[in-house]
């Protein structure tokens, strides 16, 4: 494994891990999905060579079929999740199962000289078909029918998962795969293998699904390839368009009696329902892959999902182990990368993309943050300012009541006119005789305050009036009381009360 092959390359919002496998058309690498709020989840991405990428016409076929592929939703089908187009990069993003291609158990079956159980075999073949008869039923959101092929069924496509489920990979990608072989001679001729004679000729219908089924189901029971893996390509479509195929019975012949007779026997039960998907006329075969699957589970009752578990982790104990090794250092490596909140990611060789997209998530968190703290504040000042204003609107219209509201009568202060003085004499009003001796030695009488009490009652009114609900009524200024004359003190024979002059009438 080279550097480049660890390398972290970003594609939209997905983050393509390690390599892990590789084909003619495209990489298989273990991918990450990077949503909001720190969600990721692990995912398996497809991404094709570049020199199908720049082809514009295989590209759009490719994403055409993924598209239709997605509709497909069955337990026994790997689902499409998404197709990421981005510069020269096309990804087909795939749930990620946890188990092992069923190619790599039957190579490790065989490097060990031992056979699948035949109830094992029959439940990866009948899982797989209920995954194919699911395809090919799958209509629009109009109801209209979509007739999917999936065109590329092998033990390449095929992943049993460690629950004991058989699962069919890569819907629709077949489809632009063979489209891409009729064009570009040779280069996926590995999958001529499992194709129907209808199929080489270009016209794939739903029964030749049904056909590479049969040959994968063929070589779970005998336990090696149908078709000689150093035929020139001219004789393998030869036997294929001739039928010239060996039976299940045949191909075992020289095991027939290390096996025993009891796994014989069953051999013989299912070797005719694998014939007939195997005619090389469309008609006499299985029409659909629900037929062939009832046929299988009647010959031979299928091993339960939980066999099936128990039996993928004895066989693939250590691709499994070393595949959950290699998930767990990545998951390592991917956080030991991610930046602090308050730094900017640095640039590290094929860490970039993922370290980039880490705190571009950190720097619009903080940007949330800050965003909604400017919010509070700004609502906090808008409801002062609210407060405010009404409290200011309230004492306006206390004011503007009181002003133009006026106060009753009993409140206003009352102000007898004084009378008019007396016309005399100017030096009678400017000064007061000089006072005699016994007006010196007779106690002084109170001056009167009528002046203050009217100064005091002009001050009140040209006094502003304080805005308060409630009016208070002023208090009356005192009268002065009339001073009491002396008696038979005519000397002076009068007294004043302000300006008036008043003669004593004891004098007059």
């Amino acid at each position: 494994m080279t550097d480049k092959d660890t390398q972290t390359v970003t594609i939209g919002r997905y983050l393509l891990h390690r390599q892990i496998a590789r084909g003619g058309m495209a990489t298989i690498h273990i991918g990450r999905l990077m949503g909001d709020e720190g969600f990721s989840r692990i995912v398996a991405a497809k991404r094709l060579h570049p020199e199908f990428a720049e082809d514009p016409e295989f590209v759009e076929m490719f994403l055409d079929e993924a598209r239709i592929a997605s509709r497909v939703n069955h337990r026994n089908v790997v689902p499409v999740l998404d197709v990421v187009k981005a510069n020269d990069e096309v990804v087909l993003v795939q749930e990620y199962v946890h188990g092992v291609p069923l190619h790599w158990l039957l190579r490790t079956a065989h490097e060990a000289n031992s056979h699948l159980p035949l109830n094992v075999a029959v439940s990866i073949g009948c899982q797989v078909l209920a995954g194919l008869q699911a395809a090919h039923d799958t209509s629009d959101e109009l109801g209209n029918p979509l007739h999917i092929v999936h065109r590329d069924v092998s033990p390449q496509n095929v992943m049993v998962a460690t629950d004991g489920t058989a699962r069919l990979l890569d819907f629709g990608v077949a489809k632009a795969t063979m489209a891409a072989h009729i064009t570009r001679a040779g280069t996926f001729k590995g999958k001529l293998a499992y194709s129907a004679p209808e199929h080489v000729r270009g016209n794939a219908v739903q029964q030749s699904d049904v056909y590479s089924l049969s040959v994968v189901l063929w070589e779970l029971l005998v336990g090696h390839r149908l078709h000689n893996n150093g035929q020139a390509e001219a004789e393998l479509i030869t036997e294929i368009m001739t039928g010239r195929l060996p039976t299940v019975t045949q191909a075992l012949a020289a095991e027939r009696d290390m096996m025993g007779a009891y796994r014989w026997n069953q051999l013989l039960v299912l070797e005719p329902i694998i014939q007939k998907g195997l005619a090389v006329k469309v008609e006499d075969r299985w029409q659909t892959a629900s037929e062939m699957e009832e046929a299988l589970a009647e010959a031979l009752p299928p091993a339960s999902s939980a066999d099936v578990g128990q039996w993928l982790k004895a066989l693939g104990k250590e691709f499994l182990e070393g595949r959950e090794k290699m998930i767990a250092a990545e998951e390592a490596s991917w956080r030991r990368s991610a930046p602090p909140t308050s730094t900017r990611a640095t640039s590290q060789p094929g860490r970039t993309s993922r370290a980039g997209i880490l705190s571009g998530s950190m720097v619009s968190l903080q940007k949330k943050r800050t965003k909604y703290a400017i919010g509070a504040m700004f609502a906090l000042l808008l409801g002062l300012g609210v407060a405010f204003a009404m409290r200011g609107s309230e004492s306006a219209e206390v004011a503007t009541a009181t002003k133009t509201e006026p106060a009753p009568a009993a409140a206003q202060p009352v102000v007898t006119p004084l009378a008019p003085a007396p016309v005399v004499h100017d030096a009678t009003v400017a000064r007061e005789p000089a006072p005699t001796e016994e007006a010196k030695a007779a106690p002084a009488a109170p001056k009167p305050r009528i002046v203050r009490a009217v100064r005091q009652q002009q001050v009140q009114r040209s006094a502003p009036v304080r805005a308060t609900p409630v009016a208070t009524k002023p208090t009356p200024a005192p009268v002065a009381a009339a001073p009491t004359p002396a008696k038979d003190d005519c000397n002076p024979p009068y007294y004043f009360e302000g300006r008036k002059k008043i003669f004593k009438s004891a004098c007059l």
